[in-house]
């Protein structure tokens, strides 16, 4: 099993720069208080979002619960789509750094990190379960900024495949494994939204049919990209 895979610049690295590991930039002052900002607003958007609803909730009440004027939230986020955006790419952000630290993970069969990658955001989006349902039906609206098309979405689509295609790129190596390193972001992109959907509807005891579903999925996955998967294997 390959971890890295030599460059012409050096070692790559998972959402980094070669020849080093990721690490946030550092931020001004200004910069820092506009996210301090940014992350007070978010906070008091997900409390009413989870007490009242994401479309029952009004800017008003958001910017109030936050302690600072509407004019100020607008400055920040222009709707609430916006402000769910934002939740989402703070789940990213989350996600890539937490695996960065995963040095055992990143030795471990290809399915087995990608199983702990959408495990661990299962369990970021597990608080806000009612915000993630209405969001994505949010997502069927065409004037939504959520849609799936929308500039902002497939920036944020773009970069958590940037993210998933480093790391397959990362275990294939040389092995030359063509829809898997062509295709393979893309295919796990659309394994996860159906994962979503599952965990969304699961009313098992601890979610325990979607891990099932994940665990299962990914096996059945990774064999067929490599090649090795047939109707009687199991």
């Amino acid at each position: 099993m390959k971890t890295d895979a030599k460059g012409r610049g050096g070692r790559r690295t998972v959402g980094g720069e070669r020849g080093a590991e990721y690490q946030r930039p550092k931020l001004g002052k200004r910069v820092a208080h506009k996210e301090r900002t940014k992350e007070k607003i978010l906070k008091a958007a997900l409390e009413l979002f989870r007490k009242k609803g994401f479309e029952s909730t009004a800017t008003k009440e958001i910017s109030r619960r936050a302690g600072i004027a509407e004019g100020t939230l607008f400055n920040y986020f222009r709707t609430k789509d916006d402000i769910a955006l934002y939740f989402f790419e703070r789940e990213t952000e989350f996600v890539i750094e937490w695996y960065q630290g995963q040095k055992r993970l990143q030795k471990a069969p290809l399915e087995e990190k990608l199983f702990a990658i959408i495990q661990k955001q299962l369990e970021y989006l597990s608080t806000y379960e009612s915000f993630i349902g209405s969001v994505i039906l949010r997502a069927f609206q065409p004037a939504s900024k959520l849609i799936p098309l929308s500039v902002e979405s497939q920036y944020l689509q773009s970069r958590y495949l940037k993210f998933i295609g480093e790391i397959i790129e990362l275990d294939i190596g040389n092995q030359g494994m063509g829809l898997l390193s062509s295709f393979g972001p893309h295919m796990f992109w659309a394994f996860y939204m159906a994962v979503l959907m599952h965990w969304l509807n699961d009313h098992s005891k601890n979610k325990e049919a979607t891990l099932a579903f994940l665990d299962r999925g990914l096996k059945i996955g990774v064999a067929i990209a490599n090649g090795r998967y047939s109707n009687g294997q199991r």
